[in-house]
């Protein structure tokens, strides 16, 4: 039966609604087979990919974004204060806060904004997914992970096995004192020097980054990229070692994983024999439609990021294609406690052009019930401006959840706003912390010529201790979490309730947060953790 270009296909497309339809061959959809199947190539879909590989596992990666390379010219990705249509899936406007607005033609690139109620989401989309542009791989402190986590996950196990498993095969490093000491990171300086008068403590992070290439950046024989602040939204000197660099393509090098980039799924389904079907649909990077194929395997990896995997499961319990899921599926998720807050009137010069990726932290856990990170996010500012974009992560609880509509045939998640107030407020007393330690104000930003930033930083100069708070201007975050919990939805080790041969590996696992700390590393690692069990007990028995 051809897979038609239905609203229910169009919404699962995320902002897919431009794509033109074709009419199926004569023959239908293509049909194949096969032993594994990831949806996702981030983190978790890398990872699998690479894992499988190593055991002798074949493996299809669908991915629904394109591929990045990195080439010698330095434009792959779209610079942040001057976006294009590489910036956003199918959107014909920035989706990205705080990015200049500006109309193009819809395009399968970087970011979608998934929009939910009291909750917008950041997603990626590209081979590589979100670790294409966020490396930031903070480990966080046992006692906090505690109080997040389910007690089946061993934390010194992963502190002693896995989070350095990933951090050494992914290549984080932390910034070295030669880069540090470079005039470009002269905010960084300022940030470390300000929060030590203040009493706070501060960390080097450990960044997926390769520092001699941002060496090479500065002393001029690469393209200036992660020096000049342009890291946000990739890194077109290459120093970013995202998993497209790494496990994925170790794994295609093995022969035994293909990726199958922009093929977006579209459905999930039961099958015989025990099997699942996964419907996809091939388009080109304008989104016009080349293939549908239906596709069934022995096993089915869900690693499409917590807003992809969970409503894939969500629509698929709801719809009957997968009657027997848990209620627990769509439920237990969070936004990490995150909050960016833009600071003004600095004393000292912050410099233009920071540079970057973020590569420092107020670490304030010593209190695990209100723990709080605090990082300087160097920006691409291209004057002075005495300011500084500081994300905050806390604790928050994991209140959201997500419904489907049958008469939109959309599932949505919603989210309340008192669910992180406990975060908030440990963030915002960090920062009038860090504020009263330079109780001098500087002067009000100039202007820089780029009216959503000036706006922006006129706000912040004129909110109180100079701190703009951008998530009450509009609730968002770039760190979902949940949907598919570990010991709820699924077991301790990402197999879904009552469903053999279908696996969750990726943010879905974790309820709501990541300790106050940024998700990546602990979202690898737990996926790592979880092959460690799987591979010796399902492959060549459930799959």
């Amino acid at each position: 039966m051809a897979v038609e270009l239905t609203r229910r296909n169009v919404l699962a497309l995320g902002a897919a609604a431009m794509l033109p339809s074709i009419p199926a061959g004569p023959a239908g959809p293509r049909r194949e087979h096969h032993r594994v199947v990831i949806v996702g190539s981030g983190y978790g879909g890398a990872i699998a990919a690479y894992r499988l590989a190593e055991a002798g596992v074949r493996s299809l990666v669908l991915e629904r974004g394109r591929r990045w390379p990195v080439l010698p010219g330095g434009d792959t990705f779209p610079p942040f204060l001057a976006p294009d249509r590489r910036s956003s899936w199918f959107t014909p406007t920035p989706v990205y806060p705080g990015m200049p607005p500006v109309v193009y033609r819809p395009y399968a690139g970087l970011f979608e904004r998934v929009r939910g109620d009291g909750m917008d989401v950041i997603t990626g989309a590209g081979v590589g997914g979100l670790s294409l542009v966020d490396g930031v791989m903070l480990q966080p402190d046992g006692d906090v992970f505690s109080r997040v986590m389910p007690s089946g996950v061993d934390y010194q196990e992963l502190a002693d096995v896995h989070y350095p498993r990933v951090r050494a095969r992914i290549g984080a490093q932390r910034i070295p004192d030669d880069v540090l000491a470079n005039r470009r990171y002269a905010p960084t300086r300022l940030f470390l020097d300000q929060a030590a008068r203040a009493g706070l403590p501060t960390a080097r992070l450990d960044e997926a980054c390769d520092w001699s290439v941002v060496r090479d950046e500065l002393a001029g024989t690469a393209v200036p990229a992660a020096s000049i602040g342009e890291y946000l939204t990739g890194i077109n000197s290459g120093a970013r070692t995202s998993v497209d660099r790494n496990y994925l393509a170790w794994a295609e090098a093995s022969g035994l994983a293909e990726v199958r980039p922009l093929h977006v799924v579209t459905d999930i389904a039961a099958a015989a024999q025990g099997r699942y079907e996964i419907r996809a649909r091939q388009i080109t990077e304008d989104g016009v439609p080349v293939a549908d194929l239906v596709l069934t395997a022995d096993a089915l990896i869900l690693a499409a990021g917590s807003m992809g995997t969970t409503r894939l499961l969500v629509r698929a319990r709801e719809t009957g294609a997968l009657p027997r899921l848990t209620d627990e599926i769509g439920r237990h998720w969070g936004n990490n406690g995150l909050r960016l807050y833009l600071r003004a009137l600095i004393p000292s010069p912050t410099g233009p052009y920071q540079g970057g990726p973020t590569s420092v932290a107020i670490t304030r856990w010593a209190d695990p019930a209100r723990a709080v990170t605090v990082e300087f996010g160097p920006a691409p500012f291209p004057v002075e401006t005495h300011a500084m974009p500081l994300p905050g992560i806390g604790l928050c609880e994991p209140a959201g959840h997500f419904r489907y509509d049958p008469l939109t045939d959309d599932t949505r998640l919603t989210w309340p706003s008192t669910a992180d107030a406990a975060a908030q407020a440990a963030i915002r007393d960090t920062l009038q912390t860090l504020v009263a330690g330079t109780p001098t104000p500087g002067p009000h930003p100039p202007a820089t010529g780029i009216p959503v930033l000036d706006g922006l930083l006129s706000a912040a100069a004129a909110a109180p201790y100079g701190l703009l708070d951008m998530n009450a201007l509009e609730p968002y975050t770039f760190h979902p979490l949940g949907g598919a919990v570990l010991d709820r939805a699924c077991d301790l080790f990402g197999r879904v309730h009552d469903h053999p041969g279908l696996y969750v590996l990726d943010a879905s696992l974790i309820p709501g947060s990541t300790a106050a700390c940024n998700p990546a590393l602990t979202v690898a690692a737990l996926v790592e953790r979880c092959l460690d069990t799987l591979i010796p007990t399902d492959a060549g028995t459930v799959f």
